[in-house]
């Protein structure tokens, strides 16, 4: 399962948890002129899927639309 603390093994590092504070985070040190709340918005809005959510923000950097 995606990010189950219980199971021990390797993270799937293609989607976001949203309920991990270090995913969030993450996300927020790459993008840091995004609030968090605008990082949980468009994960929401795109999905879990990592690629999704990055390509999503670097055009919103871009154009400022997030």
């Amino acid at each position: 399962m995606t990010d189950n603390r219980v199971i021990r093994g390797r993270k799937d590092l293609s989607r976001i948890d949203v309920n991990d504070p270090v995913d969030v985070e993450y996300i927020h040190h790459q993008f840091p002129w995004l609030s968090r709340q605008q990082i949980l918005q468009a994960i929401k809005k795109h999905g879990p899927d990592r690629e999704a959510v990055l390509a999503f923000l670097e055009r919103a950097g871009s154009s400022k639309e997030v």
